[in-house]
């Protein structure tokens, strides 16, 4: 364990690096904790999921946890991929979906500061964070006091649900006549050729039947042919399940399918904590397609996210312009990529850095762009 910086706030914050699994599950419990009392929504860095996806990755893709403490208690966590150079990035997995940092909500200023200085010379990539709200103000002020500076690398936006006041009053609101018309007459119609049923997963009923389903028909789909389904992930399969059952024993879980004869055919998980949401995996059996199982299991799903939850918010966690979600949930999100300038890293060096990054970007996505065409493969 690399004690790191030691800061005088009020009561100092401490900052340990922590480059072991042994040193990490140490401090579960208090990982735990800080989880329940997060400032900010940062479903990917809690325990529940993050813990069980850097076991499965480590022998591959080993990580670098940040633990911000103040006394006894840990008041932040930050997941960093290993590295010395003058560019440190945010740990990233199949299964990342949000790269906001988990942080107490009684000292968020403080904690940011604390982890900025600890940069010293170098740049820090962050991924996938909000590029608005009090996240994004609070780390621009930490930056700003921290003497160093921001830029935005990428930028994007994606589906979020802002629930109304009943799923009746954002059904109607939300489509026209004409489209809500024909959502009922889909489903009407498959309920005519045979049993219909919309179920969500409740605690206490067995769960890995759940995730044996969710986990097989995504591999049916176009995914398994792909091959980026779970199921063609053994470690990440592993870490899905160790997760889910994490989450079940919480009370953060959510699972919702859609059944037709007694068989599956359209299978979607979620992740609440506090107020908000996060939508998780989806899949859906492609011979059913001319009736829009996948957009049926979002309507159920929203229905009960918005009349039984009572949250604020609701992360689709879909790629920009996902062509189904898009088009259910009308409002969005905006994310962005970050580079951040350490206070002792000049402005010139940083500059070349980002440029170099800048670089590496396009060639990576031009280099994705040509083999998709290649290979008439779809983004994920």
């Amino acid at each position: 364990m690399n004690m790191m910086a030691g800061f005088g706030t009020a009561e100092a914050i401490r900052v340990e690096a922590l480059t072991t699994l042994a040193q990490i599950e140490k401090i579960s419990p208090a990982w735990q904790a800080l989880g329940d009392r997060a400032g900010m929504p940062a479903g990917s860095h809690l325990e529940s999921w993050l813990a069980p996806v850097l076991k499965a990755s480590w022998a591959r893709q080993p990580a670098e946890i940040v633990a911000l403490w103040r006394g006894v208690a840990l008041c932040g966590l930050l997941a960093l991929g290993p590295g010395r150079g003058p560019v440190r990035r945010s740990w990233t997995s199949p299964l990342s979906f949000l790269g906001t940092p988990l942080i107490d909500r009684e000292l968020p200023q403080d904690v940011l500061k604390a982890f900025l200085t600890t940069l010293r010379g170098k740049a820090l990539i962050l991924n996938n964070v909000p590029a608005t709200g009090p996240f994004w103000d609070m780390l621009g002020q930490a930056v700003t006091e921290s003497r160093g500076s921001i830029a935005v690398l990428d930028r994007w936006e994606r589906a979020i649900l802002l629930p109304k006041a009943s799923f009746e009053e954002w059904f109607n609101g939300n489509f026209e006549r004409k489209r809500r018309k024909e959502f009922r007459r889909l489903k009407a119609r498959l309920g005519e050729e045979g049993k219909l049923e919309s179920l969500a997963w409740t605690g206490g009923d067995p769960l890995d039947p759940w995730i044996d389903e969710l986990i097989a028909l995504e591999a049916r789909g176009w995914k398994g042919r792909r091959g980026t389904a779970l199921a063609a992930d053994a470690a990440m399969a592993t870490a899905f399940r160790e997760a889910l059952h994490r989450l079940a024993a919480e009370g953060s879980l959510r699972l919702w399918k859609i059944v037709f004869d007694g068989k599956p055919i359209a299978m979607m998980s979620g992740l609440v904590k506090g107020n908000q949401g996060w939508l998780g995996k989806i899949a859906y059996d492609e011979t059913f397609a001319k009736y829009s199982p996948g957009v049926m299991l979002v309507l159920d799903a929203t229905e009960r996210l918005i009349d039984k939850e009572r949250l604020a918010l609701v992360d689709s966690c879909a790629i920009p312009n996902h062509p189904m979600i898009n088009n259910i949930w009308r409002d969005r999100l905006a994310l962005c990529d970050v580079m951040i300038k350490g206070p002792q890293l000049s402005s010139i060096s940083f500059d070349l850095l980002r440029k170099a990054e800048t670089t590496r970007r396009r060639l990576r996505s031009s280099a994705k762009a040509l083999v998709y065409r290649i290979t008439g493969r779809q983004k994920s």
